[in-house]
């Protein structure tokens, strides 16, 4: 079933992994190249976090690195599209766990 944003889900040799869209790919390989090169450490994809356990609700972030020079942990979302739903979530997250959220646009 097709994304109803037009997204492809996207294979990455350099990565050894699939994306959901082309350019969660494309941001994918930036940031595993800046971990090659010791820019950034410890490149986690696809961070689960609960905002509430009744109902469930959960937001998935895409990547979490820690910058290496800043000293700091970085939690960025690769958007073509910033919905309603992902503004909320990424509100509600940095409410509740301190986690604010950088967008990686197109």
């Amino acid at each position: 079933m097709p994304n109803k944003y037009g997204a492809r889900k996207t294979y990455s040799v350099l990565c050894g992994r699939q994306f959901d869209s082309k350019w969660e790919c494309q941001r994918a390989e930036e940031l595993e190249l800046m971990r090659r090169a010791g820019e950034i450490s410890d490149l986690q994809y696809q961070v689960k976090y609960v905002l509430c356990t009744k109902p469930r609700i959960t937001v998935t972030i895409d990547f979490a690195y820690h910058d290496v020079a800043k000293a700091q942990w970085i939690y960025e979302d690769a958007k073509g599209v910033l919905t309603r739903d992902s503004r909320t979530k990424y509100a509600w997250l940095r409410e509740k766990h301190g986690i604010a959220v950088r967008l990686a646009r197109k």
